[in-house]
């Protein structure tokens, strides 16, 4: 990219006009082609008088000749400080296209086009933006950027014909390159819809004749991820998840894999999904990773192109699966995983009847509510609800809300059973000692705890506050610290989790580890998103490979498969939702895989004994 500094630095020096002698003389020094001469006066104009008006047409002048003698380093620091601090300089264009150029020549091509497109939508001055123009042009059609990197500066930046001509030529040659050709095929219709440059159009038609006969290309799956932003560490993990799936299993010149900025926001998730899948050849779709975005992508992807299967690895909204025939979800949802405890809770252990204590917040609402739902779709009833806050000490005036309630329900039954007319009628004294005395028992008892320690400590105090009965949970139970903070007194509880098997033993899931680890540097997070994403990945491609290509089938075939082998343990979607849920109880101090309704009259016995004691 050397030639980029005659064409800024020729351009640049001619526009100059300098007031003071000293500055002048310099000046004159440098437009005879003597920079490293100037080097030394410009710098002590530059120490002596950074603050004032000579001090700022040295800075430029300074970073110009540094660029000229090849110190690229010092021109950029020169050029920054003097952006730091010049917030409003009349050369603060010329800076800025300065290290712009350093950026470039540094190998940051993205940020240095990208300050050169800034200049060129700020600025005012006829001659910077000329300046920033050509720089800017001239980089672009070195072709060192990506297509992704491409249409992230053509969305960001529309601000002239001719560039924008440039960018989408440049997208429509890297489609070509890779095979991409209904892609390749699109941009250069837009260049000759964009630009009236007679060169561009010339070239962007030659183009299109180049991909005469060569159908759409090779198919092509899109990633969606948060690549920047809040939650770009979650979008790099599915982005390397889902490459490492690509590279091992070898369809590199079978199949394309492209990735999207989704920015974890709904609007630009389906724009983006829909300029791909309009212009692409887009057999397959790995994301969105939130819920949000993936659910505004799944509903118009599940209503217009149902032969396009979109596997979302994390998302665990309940019901983004539903919005189609080809949406998946690999990740467990919390309405599954409630369903599966109230499932169990009602065919295995004939439970009927439910209180809830549901900590405040996202997890908590939703999972109590789908609870709930499951609960009363299979005959049962939830008599009992509060809300508490996790992290408090004590939840006495909570579980005395709870067996207050309890008493009531207890109270009119009893009065039924007395033939009374008045089934609220009570004796003021017996709920008295009912309350001050008496254990209540709510035949199970759910508690959608976030994580093992605040369940181990929900039950301590329940038992503590006289609220008995089958204790009963979801997945924020699995954990070391449940027996810890529970001891004897989660005995028996029953909780629902992920079918996932990450022990040593897993050969699929150490191997992952191994090869992540040797392909990226560092281990898969704890999160399980590189994880997850790794395994939506190879179900596309297991699709694609079973299916011989053959994209219209790809949907079918995830359906009408029973199980899929994911790192974690097997993903068997039931209509698109990953079903693969366990339950767990605890047995003698132990974590136990219930595998049926095998424990049904050990749990009856279990509950009779509590209620005895």
């Amino acid at each position: 990219m050397n030639r980029l500094l005659p064409l800024f630095l020729a351009a640049a020096l001619s526009t100059m006009a300098f007031a003071q002698d000293d500055v002048e003389k310099v000046k004159s020094v440098v437009k005879s082609g003597r920079c490293s001469d100037a080097i030394a006066p410009l710098q002590k104009i530059y120490n002596a008088s950074f603050r004032k008006l000579e001090g700022e047409k040295a800075s430029v002048m300074l970073a110009e000749c540094y660029l000229r003698t090849g110190k690229k380093d010092d021109a950029y620091d020169v050029a920054s400080r003097f952006l730091e601090y010049h917030v409003k300089s009349a050369y603060r264009e010329r800076m800025e296209l300065a290290r712009a150029v350093v950026d470039v020549e540094k190998g940051s091509v993205f940020d240095g086009v990208e300050a050169m497109l800034r200049v060129l939508s700020y600025s005012t001055n006829p001659a910077a933006r000329s300046r920033a123009k050509d720089v800017a042009i001239q980089t672009l059609a070195a072709s060192l950027l990506t297509a992704d990197q491409l249409q992230a500066l053509l969305e960001k930046y529309p601000v002239d014909r001719e560039v924008m001509g440039w960018i989408q030529l440049q997208i429509g040659r890297e489609c070509q390159n890779a095979k991409r050709y209904r892609a390749a095929r699109y941009w250069y219709k837009k260049v000759l819809k964009t630009t009236s440059s007679e060169n561009l159009q010339k070239t962007a038609k030659k183009g299109i004749s180049a991909l005469e006969g060569l159908g759409a290309g090779l198919p092509t799956v899109l990633v969606l991820a948060p690549l920047s932003g809040d939650f770009a560490e979650f979008g790099a993990a599915a982005v390397q998840g889902s490459l490492l799936a690509y590279e091992q299993a070898n369809l590199k010149g079978k199949v394309n894999i492209i990735f999207q900025d989704t920015h974890a926001d709904a609007a630009i998730a389906l724009m983006r999904t829909q300029r791909a899948v309009n212009q692409d050849s887009i057999i397959a779709i790995i994301g969105p990773i939130m819920s949000a975005p993936a659910t505004s992508v799944a509903a118009w992807l599940g209503s217009n192109f149902q032969h396009v299967p979109m596997l979302t690895p994390t998302a665990t909204d309940a019901g983004i699966a539903k919005l189609g025939p080809n949406i998946f979800q690999v990740n467990l949802t919390m309405d599954i995983l409630s369903q599966t405890i109230a499932d169990f809770a009602i065919k295995c252990l004939d439970i009927r009847e439910f209180g809830v204590m549901s900590p405040l917040g996202d997890f908590g609402t939703a999972m109590s509510e789908s609870f709930t739902r499951a609960v009363e779709r299979r005959g049962g009833a939830v008599v009992g609800f509060r809300n508490y806050e996790e992290g408090r000490p004590d939840y006495k005036t909570e579980f005395n809300l709870m067996r207050d309630v309890r008493f009531n329900q207890e109270n009119r039954r009893r009065n039924i059973a007395k033939g009374l007319n008045d089934l609220n009628s009570v004796n003021p004294r017996d709920r008295k000692l009912y309350l001050a005395d008496s254990t209540v028992e709510f035949p199970g008892l759910f508690i959608p705890a976030t994580n093992p320690a605040d369940a181990g400590a929900m039950v301590s105090q329940a038992a503590f506050n006289k609220v008995s009965g089958t204790y009963l949970g979801t997945s924020g139970w699995y954990g070391r610290e449940l027996l810890i903070q529970g001891k004897r007194l989660v005995e028996g509880s029953y909780f629902s989790v992920p079918g996932l098997d990450m022990n040593k033993g897993n050969a699929a899931y150490t191997n992952f580890v191994k090869d992540f680890t040797a392909r990226w540097g560092i281990e898969p997070g704890e999160d399980k998103v590189s994880g997850l994403s790794y395994d939506a990945a190879n179900i596309i491609f297991t699709a694609f490979s079973a299916v011989s290509g053959n994209d219209d089938d790809m949907t079918h075939y995830i359906n009408a498969t029973k199980d899929f082998k994911g790192i974690y343990g097997d993903i068997k979607f039931r209509r698109g939702a990953n079903a693969n849920t366990k339950i767990v109880t605890v047995n003698k101090g132990k974590f136990e895989v219930v595998t049926a309704c095998e424990r049904q009259d050990k749990a009856k016995e279990s509950a009779k004994s509590k209620k005895k004691k």
